[in-house]
C-alpha cells in the first residue's frame, strides 16, 4: 500500500474520524478531493470484515474521474477493485431504478427491466427544443406501481418532447433520459413501502458513501443521502457552501445544513488552504467570505494570464483577442456542432487539448471523433480559408465546412440557416479568425469549467453588475455571488480584471 500523504492535522481528524455521520466543510484549495479520498482509504481498509461496497459519489462525470484517480493515487490500483466504486449521483439513481424493475417492485412500459438512459433528448425521434413559455413537456410519473407518461409546463429552456406518442414510444422501447430515471425516483421515495426497499438495497449493497461536493446536490440527492444515513450507511458528506454553483441541475445549497442537523452529522472543518501562495490571495478570499468589498487590479495585458473566466462564453468571445474560449457554449443545430469541430483544431493545435463539447459535436454530426482527429489536415485547411478575417472568407469557410462533413462521413448535410441565424455562424466565424492572429493565445473558460481547478494568474472579464458586486460585498445565498467567488479563488498568486 503507498506511503500516507502528509495531512495537516484538520485533514488527518476529518478523514479518520469514527463517526458513522460526517460532515466536512472544506475552503478552497484546502484538499476536499484529497480528502474525500483519504476517507475513502480508512474506511475501505479498516479491521472489520464487511463485503459491502464502499461508494464515492459526485455530481458530473469530470468529477468522478477525478475522485477516482485521486483514490488510486493514495492507495493504489487495487482500491476501487470490485465492489468498491466511484459513480455520479445519476448512475446511482439508475442502479437504483433497474433494481426495482428487476425485482418487479415497480413495471416499466413494455416490461423493460433494463433501459438505455440518454443525456438528453436532443436527436430523438419527437425532441425539439423548448423554453418557458412553450407549453407542456412530457415526463415519467409513477401511478401505483406502473410508469407512465405525464406532463409538466416547460421552466427551463432544453430539448424535451412535447407529444405523448412520441414519449410512450420511447418508454414502450426502455430509452429515456436522467431526468425521466430522477422522476420515477422521485416518485419511489415519496412512497413508505416502495423508500423502504431502496433502503434494504442501500444497506444490503453498501457500507459506506462519501459525497463530494455535497452543496451540489439537489433535493433528491439530498433524500438519497437522508435515506442511506438514516438506514445505518456509513456517510460522509464533504463540501463548501460558496462553491455550490450547479442551478442547472436544481442544486439546494440551502438544504445542506438542515440535513446535516436533522440528521446529527458530526462537523469537521478544513480551513487551511494550500492553493493560495501570495498573502493577496489569501486576503482576497478572506474579504470574500466575509462580504467585504473587493477591489481588484486591471491588467492592460492579458498574456501574463494563465487563464481567463467569465459567467458566460459570449463575454468571452468580445473580450481580447489574445484569449480563445474553448468552446461557444450549447450546441443548438448542426452548424454549431460543425464549427464547435473546427474551434477544436485551432484549440488541438495552440493547447493540445480538445475543445469544451468537441465530443459532442462529433456526436451531433453522426462522426467518429477518432477519424476526425486522424483527418486533422482537413479542418485545418478550412483554417486557412478563414485566416483573412473577412466576410467573404467566412462565407467561404462555412461553405467548406459544410461540404467537408461529408467527405469525413458525415450523413448529416447542413443546410443553410435563416438570415439571423446565419449572420450568428459567419460572427463566429470571424471571432475565430481573430485570434488566428494572434502570437500568443490564453485558453479562456467559463467559471464552470473551472470549478476544482487552479492556476499562478487567473484574469476575470466581469460586467458593470458584478463589479458592483464585489464592491458591495459578496453574500453565501446569491448564486451570482457563489460564481463570482469561484472565479475569485481559481488563482494561486494574483487574480486580475481583463
Amino acid at each position: 500500500m503507498p506511503i500516507r500523504s502528509p495531512l495537516t492535522a484538520e485533514q488527518r481528524t476529518a478523514a479518520e474520524t469514527m463517526a458513522t455521520r460526517t460532515f466536512i466543510v472544506a475552503a478552497p484549495g484546502s484538499g476536499k478531493t484529497t480528502v474525500a479520498a483519504e476517507r475513502f482509504g480508512v474506511i475501505r481498509y479498516d479491521s472489520t470484515l464487511d463485503a459491502r461496497r464502499i461508494l464515492a459519489l459526485s455530481f458530473t462525470r469530470s468529477a468522478r474521474g477525478e475522485l477516482a484517480a485521486r483514490i488510486r493515487r493514495r492507495w493504489g490500483s487495487r482500491a476501487l477493485s470490485w465492489p468498491q466504486q466511484a459513480l455520479t449521483i445519476d448512475t446511482l439513481h439508475c442502479e437504483i431504478l433497474m433494481f426495482l424493475l428487476r425485482r418487479r417492485v415497480i413495471s416499466w412500459m413494455g416490461g423493460h427491466t433494463e433501459l438505455t438512459v440518454l443525456d438528453t433528448w436532443r436527436g430523438q425521434q419527437g425532441a425539439r427544443l423548448m423554453s418557458q413559455g412553450m407549453g407542456y413537456r412530457r415526463i415519467a410519473v409513477l401511478c401505483e406501481t406502473s410508469v407512465y407518461s405525464g406532463s409538466l409546463k416547460v421552466t427551463r429552456a432544453d430539448y424535451h418532447i412535447g407529444t405523448k406518442g412520441d414519449f410512450e414510444k420511447h418508454l414502450a422501447a426502455g430509452r429515456c433520459t436522467h431526468a425521466e430515471v430522477r422522476q420515477v425516483i422521485a416518485a419511489v421515495l415519496d412512497r413508505a413501502e416502495l423508500r423502504a426497499e431502496v433502503a434494504n438495497y442501500l444497506t444490503s449493497t453498501t457500507k459506506a458513501i462519501i459525497v463530494d461536493e455535497v452543496f451540489d446536490a439537489n433535493e433528491l440527492d439530498l433524500e438519497l443521502v437522508r435515506l442511506a444515513a438514516s438506514a445505518g450507511v456509513n456517510t460522509t458528506l464533504i463540501g463548501d457552501p460558496w462553491q455550490a454553483l450547479y442551478d442547472f441541475r436544481g442544486a439546494r445549497p440551502e438544504l445542506v445544513p438542515q440535513l446535516v442537523e436533522n440528521e446529527g452529522f458530526e462537523s469537521f472543518p478544513v480551513t487551511t488552504s494550500f492553493r493560495f501562495k501570495t498573502s493577496g490571495m489569501v486576503e482576497t478570499a478572506e474579504k470574500a467570505r466575509a462580504g467585504q468589498s473587493i477591489m481588484l487590479d486591471a491588467t492592460s495585458d492579458p498574456t501574463e494570464c494563465d487563464v481567463v473566466l467569465s459567467h458566460k462564453w459570449d463575454n468571452l468571445w468580445t473580450g481580447p483577442a489574445c484569449v480563445l474560449p474553448l468552446s461557444f457554449g450549447r450546441l443548438d443545430n448542426q452548424t454549431d456542432a460543425a464549427i464547435a469541430l473546427l474551434l477544436d483544431r485551432l484549440i488541438q493545435g495552440h493547447f493540445g487539448h480538445s475543445a469544451i463539447y468537441a465530443d459532442e459535436a462529433a456526436a451531433i454530426l453522426g462522426l467518429d471523433f477518432d477519424v476526425l482527429r486522424s483527418n486533422g489536415a482537413v479542418m485545418g485547411s478550412i483554417l486557412e480559408v478563414l485566416r483573412p478575417a473577412t466576410p467573404q472568407a467566412a462565407t467561404a469557410a462555412i461553405t467548406a465546412l459544410r461540404a467537408i462533413l461529408r467527405v469525413l462521413g458525415s450523413p448529416s448535410r447542413l443546410r443553410r440557416l435563416p438570415k439571423a441565424g446565419e449572420a450568428v455562424q459567419q460572427a463566429r466565424l470571424l471571432a475565430i479568425a481573430r485570434r488566428m492572429g494572434e502570437s500568443h493565445l490564453v485558453p479562456g473558460m467559463t467559471v464552470h469549467q473551472s470549478k476544482g481547478r487552479e492556476w499562478p494568474v487567473v484574469g476575470v472579464r466581469l460586467g458593470k453588475a458584478e463589479l458592483a458586486r464585489l464592491a458591495a460585498g459578496l453574500e453565501e445565498h446569491r448564486f451570482d455571488d457563489r460564481v463570482l467567488y469561484v472565479a475569485l479563488t481559481r488563482a494561486e498568486r494574483k487574480v486580475v480584471l481583463c
